[in-house]
């Protein structure tokens, strides 16, 4: 801010003074929910708006039951839980410390995933603005939230072909709670990514104290049995009268998107920069009729004698389509 001070020129000789100061005048702080509501959905609209009113329909079944069936990834976009569900090969070391024992391998993959340090949630899942990332993204961060360790760990069972499901639910312990839930050949297994441990669905000592929704890579179940206690629950999810889902039976909706990648090199002689950037503007990539579609690029720079340099680019775009 900039004050000025002019003198009466019929008492002093004409001056100006001007003063430079700092004054705070305010400021506006815009909640991060507020730039997560203008985000788009990835998938369908049809399936976007059926997975908002299942919620609204569970909530009014049971007000106090957690149900979550859209999140937001990394990109910013919103997205079903089913997507981050899937196959991951866990870390080589470890499959090769118990080659022939694969109960002893499910135990270490389990205290592997519960030794990733956890970090709180940034946002209140009921207020539908849940961050999660990959898996991937999990592992090569060393960081998760509870549900992100339950969804990694979940991804490890089903590299070794189990019967695996993500439970989210509460505990006595811990307060909201994301466990795995496998199927044996005579029982269900409950397993905490927090801490590694292994629990059958009738231990005492289980801490789960509620059981409230269910998802894999193709569908999420909702609990509509009176009695949520691990103990009491059936876990047959295909019976409805105790399950409620949220995607109908053959829904092909959610399936992955498939991603088309073309790309090319292209070989040149080291002149100036500005030429490399004409040369692969005119290739067009581009001019993408595609929404969404992502670009990779890498250079190699080879030397030869008498500064001679010849130069590689090497150029890739990634489209998605449903």
């Amino acid at each position: 801010m900039i004050i000025e001070k002019h003198e009466d020129p019929y008492f002093k000789s004409c001056s100006s003074h001007s003063h430079i100061r700092k004054n705070w005048l305010g400021s506006i702080v815009f909640p991060f929910s507020a730039l997560l509501q203008q985000c788009e959905f990835s998938d369908q609209t049809d399936v976007f708006e059926r997975a908002q009113i299942f919620k609204k329909s569970c909530k009014a079944m049971f007000p106090n039951r957690r149900i979550t069936t859209t999140v937001f990834n990394g990109e910013g976009m919103q997205i079903l839980v089913t997507r981050y569900i899937k196959a991951l090969n866990p870390p080589q070391q470890l499959l090769d410390i118990f080659l022939h024992d694969s109960n002893a391998t499910l135990d270490l993959i389990a205290r592997f995933v519960s030794l990733i340090p956890i970090v709180p949630d940034i946002l209140d899942e009921n207020d539908g603005f849940d961050i999660w990332m990959t898996s991937e993204r999990c592992v090569s961060l060393a960081i998760g939230n509870k549900e992100e360790h339950a969804i990694l760990l979940c991804n490890f069972f089903l590299y070794f072909g189990k019967k695996a499901l993500v439970l989210l639910g509460t505990s006595m312990l811990e307060g909201q709670v994301a466990y795995v839930l496998t199927q044996e050949t005579d029982e269900y297994l409950l397993w905490n990514p927090l801490t590694g441990q292994c629990y059958k669905q009738f231990d005492p000592f289980c801490p789960l104290q509620s059981v409230d929704c269910l998802f894999d890579d193709g569908n999420v179940w909702f609990n509509i049995q009176q009695n949520n206690t691990p103990m009491a629950v059936h876990f047959d999810y295909s019976k409805e009268s105790f399950w409620k889902q949220l995607l109908p039976k053959n829904f092909q909706g959610t399936k992955a998107q498939s991603i088309q990648v073309t790309g090319f090199p292209i070989q040149m002689p080291y002149t100036d920069v500005q030429s490399i950037i004409d040369a692969v503007y005119q290739t067009g990539i581009h001019s993408s009729e595609f929404p969404q579609t992502e670009f990779a690029l890498a250079v190699y720079i080879h030397p030869y004698p008498n500064n001679v340099l010849s130069v590689w680019v090497y150029l890739a775009s990634l489209a998605r389509h449903q």
